[in-house]
């Protein structure tokens, strides 16, 4: 009887390190089959060769004597996304960090959270644009969701606004649509519980959206100088936090045509 158990035992535990070991190749496979689809769109985005080398102006002389708004940030090739997937809708782009990737938006918030830009399925996902909110960005308060990768990659770079010094070396970023350039500047970061309103769409009035921006900087955890008014638009990046069961880290910024 006792070889029996000791059989049965051995078999078990061979069996659990195999599983184990199939999760550690998958998990790997699939980092990599993530790395590998984003490397492919490198020839999508380009900088212009000064974007780092000259202090920006917020005009440049043209040929003809005339100014013209200088460039900020990179370019994209979005005819070249859209041959990918028609769902790609923006790409978004935060300088010195890795969050430079397209935002897509799909007929859920359920789709993009386990599948690449290309549709193939990976638990890594897509960085995506909250299905319940316009594409183009009108909205007052938009969302783009991305996982939180433990290799660094996706939205991770997120939970670093916890520290002050970190929001203050990283204090904005653009958000490039198919029509025009954002500069997102940050004003608020906290964790939230999936229960709070940290997502809210669909305000009923002007005072309600003021209250949820107060509430917002209150929750903070980093200090901004940033004021929004209730004419502002605002962009939220949102992000898996492990203070709690379900709770996200959020990111805050209003919106600034560029």
């Amino acid at each position: 009887m006792r070889k029996i158990i000791c059989v049965i035992l051995a078999l078990f535990l061979a069996s659990s390190a195999a599983f184990a070991g199939y999760q550690i190749f998958r998990e790997y496979t699939e980092r990599q089959e993530s790395a590998d689809t984003y490397t492919d769109l490198e020839n999508l985005i380009s900088f212009p060769e000064d974007l780092t080398e000259e202090e920006p102006d917020e005009t440049n002389p043209s040929e003809s004597g005339e100014t013209e708004p200088a460039h900020i940030g990179p370019t994209i090739d979005f005819a070249g996304l859209k041959e990918i997937n028609e769902d790609c809708v923006a790409w978004i782009y935060i300088e010195d960090t890795a969050i430079n990737y397209p935002v897509v938006q799909g007929s859920d918030n359920s789709f993009y959270l386990k599948h690449l830009i290309d549709g193939k399925w990976n638990s890594a996902g897509c960085i995506f644009l909250d299905f319940r909110v316009d594409s183009n960005i009108s909205d007052r308060h938009s969302i783009i969701y991305g996982h939180h990768m433990k290799d660094g990659t996706m939205f991770s770079g997120l939970t670093k606004y916890k520290k002050q010094d970190y929001y203050e070396a990283h204090p904005e970023g653009l958000l490039i649509t198919l029509e025009r350039t954002y500069r997102i500047e940050f004003f608020a970061g906290y964790v939230a519980s999936v229960e709070d309103p940290a997502w809210k769409v669909g305000f009923e009035s002007d005072a309600d959206f003021e209250t949820w921006i107060n509430e917002a900087k209150k929750s903070s955890w980093f200090t901004s100088p940033l004021s929004p008014a209730v004419t502002d638009r605002i962009l939220t990046l949102s992000t898996c936090s492990y203070e709690f069961d379900n709770a996200r880290f959020v990111l805050h910024a209003v919106l600034v045509e560029v």
